[in-house]
Parts: structure tokens; sequence; C-alpha cells
């Protein structure tokens, strides 16, 4: 009886967050089938951890963390990171030529894309820039919720979304010029 009124409580709480869940492993998955796979990945994990729930408020925010490591852990295992091509450091000029604050480049580019190009760009910045840029420009979470769902530092999160926003641009900007180079070229370290 405990346990069905337990499952019961547990469906009530995750049930209007799955499809926004779906959504946000399918703007990170290379495919369809690997999106549900993560999602429900996640939603077992939930389903296990969910005495630890403390704040029922805040279901979304554990729901993205739970997924953000079960993305994580399959990234990892997959060993996506030994196919990174040469990266770009912040003493590279492209980045020493934008300011941190500077909108410009983001949005213009952003702004002469599909949807479709914008989502293919994101999905091929590296892990900790591509989760920073969907939370926080697509899902609309605030800072200290990214940094919660993520484990790290609100400062860490605007440093990662500074630079994962250049990244992007220039990547999108490759793009739209016919650089063929922008596929593969945008990689950097895991320093921040």
């Amino acid at each position: 009886m405990r346990k069905a009124r337990s499952k019961q409580q547990f469906d009530a709480l995750t049930r209007p967050w799955r499809d926004r869940l779906f959504g946000v492993a399918q703007r990170q998955a290379p495919s369809r089938e690997v999106a549900e796979d993560w999602t429900q990945e996640a939603m077992l994990r939930a389903w296990r951890d969910f005495a630890q729930l403390t704040d029922q408020v805040a279901v979304y925010a554990w729901l993205l963390k739970i997924l953000n490591r079960v993305v994580a852990d399959d990234i990892r295992r997959s060993a996506r990171r030994d196919r990174l091509a040469p990266m770009l450091t912040t003493g590279d000029a492209f980045l020493q030529e934008q300011a941190c604050t500077s909108a410009g480049p983001f949005e213009q580019a952003v702004q002469t894309q599909s949807d479709e190009q914008i989502m293919n760009a994101v999905q091929a910045l590296p892990d900790n820039f591509r989760q920073v840029i969907l939370l926080r420009d697509i899902e609309g979470l605030s800072y200290q919720e990214v940094g919660h769902v993520l484990d790290v530092a609100p400062g860490t999160v605007m440093s990662r979304l500074s630079r994962g926003r250049r990244l992007l641009s220039a990547r999108l900007i490759r793009s739209e010029s016919g650089d063929g180079r922008g596929a593969t070229s945008i990689h950097t370290s895991k320093s921040t």
C-alpha cells in the first residue's frame, strides 16, 4: 500500500515535466532514440532516488539534474571526447576580439540561422558549454538554477555561458560563410 501511494505521488509530481525533460534530452542527443533512452534512464534514477527529493516545488530542477548526470555518463562511456578536433583556447584571436558582455556576434549569428541549424551547432559544442546554453538560453533557467542542475557555481555558469555563446556564434558565422570547418573545428578544454 505504501509503495503504491509513493508511486502515485511520484507520477503526480513528475508527469507534468516528462515532455519537457524529453525536449531537453532531444536537444542534446544525436537521435530521438538516444533522447528516449536518456529520458527513460533519468526517470528510472528519479524513481530510485525519489525518497531523497526534499523540495517538491523544485521537481523539474531535480529531474534536470538527474538527466544531466545520465547524459554525462553516456557521453563518457561512448568516448566522444576522443574524437574532438583541435581546441580553441582563450588565447585565440576570435575570443580576444569579443568582449564578454558583447551581444553582437551571438545575436546576429542566431538571427540568420534556422532552428535546425542552431540546434545542430549547439549539439556540436563541448558538453559543458552545450549544457549551459540549453539550460539557460533555451530552457530559461536562472544562473542559480543552472548551477544547481550542473553542480557548479553561478560564476562558472556565467563564464561557460559567455564562452559557449562565443563558440556557438563563431560556429554559426563559419557555417553561414560556407566555411566547411564549422562542423568540427570549434571545441575547447574543460577548464571552466
